[in-house]
């Protein structure tokens, strides 16, 4: 049995958020099932992404503040996260390096550094560069919470998302190519236990990166879900499930503990922001019963949504 596990941008804001989001996949993982964990940037990332191209192309030096700052930010990551210090006990070859991982992040680094110079020069921004500037946060939580996994000892293989989902070229909201993504989503992950990939990207078929929109990452789950038959999908963020307010606005507001597929959808499309609009489709195609839980109330029960009959 396969489980997607989708872990948002606030559930892996930082080593301390990251350090939970692996307890609950490493719970999971015990219990024999094969996992793809499919991660967002990290919380705030994909704003100072756009901000930062934004700057570039009007010519501003700034720029160079905020990209400074990302890389940073996701440096002191892999720093707390793969502690030397204070290591825990590994397997053979299936520990992490910091030196080695800060090495590897780097060149993500120096990708992003480039394309910002890029735009800077031309003093314009194209939605295919700016699809390509927002990736990078994906790319790098990916990456760097990858490596978190594997320094507790746990073998995870990361998966490139641009490798398997592929769309059109409508920069900003691409469109996925269904069957093309589907193989080579079931193909990629056949022998493998457990995954990681970033959410939100994918890329056309001559290789150019593209994205989904913002709050893509969800779909991106529900798109492998479905490819993988899987057994459950879980989306992973920092409320108890779907509520009936906004919790965040409104104190009362209470658990709905299930919903259908179609309620779901309506809610999304009508402005709930627990879970993107499109990640319904292809998990009622399938029937995959969706789970929206709390990174940081796991025990919780969370929303199911299904079709109420499985």
């Amino acid at each position: 049995m396969t489980k997607v596990m989708k872990f948002g941008g606030t559930s892996v804001a930082h080593a301390s958020n990251i350090n939970k989001a692996i307890d609950i996949v490493w719970e999971a993982k015990k219990k024999g099932d094969d996992i793809v964990v499919v991660v967002s940037a990290l919380g705030g990332i994909t704003d100072d992404l756009i901000k930062l191209a934004d700057l570039a192309s009007k010519g501003d030096s700034k720029y160079e503040i905020i990209f400074k700052a990302i890389c940073g930010r996701h440096d002191q990551a892999i720093k707390e996260l793969i502690d030397e210090k204070n290591p825990r006990p590994t397997p053979p070859n299936c520990g992490a390096s910091q030196e080695k991982a800060l090495k590897e992040i780097s060149k993500k680094y120096k990708e992003l550094g480039e394309l910002a110079k890029k735009i800077f020069s031309a003093k314009e921004l194209s939605l295919s560069n700016l699809d390509a500037v927002m990736s990078f946060g994906e790319q790098l939580s990916s990456y760097l919470i990858g490596e978190g996994i594997k320094s507790r000892g746990i073998s995870c293989e990361f998966v490139d998302s641009r490798d398997i989902i592929k769309t059109d070229d409508n920069f900003g909201s691409a469109n996925v190519d269904l069957e093309k993504s589907y193989k080579l989503t079931s193909d990629c992950f056949k022998g493998k236990t457990l995954s990681i990939m970033g959410g939100f990207i994918g890329s056309t078929s001559d290789g150019k990166t593209t994205t989904l929109s913002r709050g893509g990452s969800d779909y991106t789950a529900s798109l492998v879900g479905a490819a993988l038959d899987a057994s459950v999908i879980e989306i992973w963020t920092d409320v108890d499930g779907i509520m009936t307010e906004d919790p965040k606005k409104i104190k009362d507001a209470l658990l709905i503990p299930e919903i259908t597929y179609e309620k779901a959808e309506e809610m999304a499309y009508n402005g709930a922001k627990v879970i993107h609009p499109k990640t319904i489709r292809p998990a009622v195609l399938k029937n995959i019963p969706i789970y929206v839980k709390n990174t940081f109330n796991p025990t919780g029960s969370g929303t199911k949504i299904s079709n109420g009959k499985r």
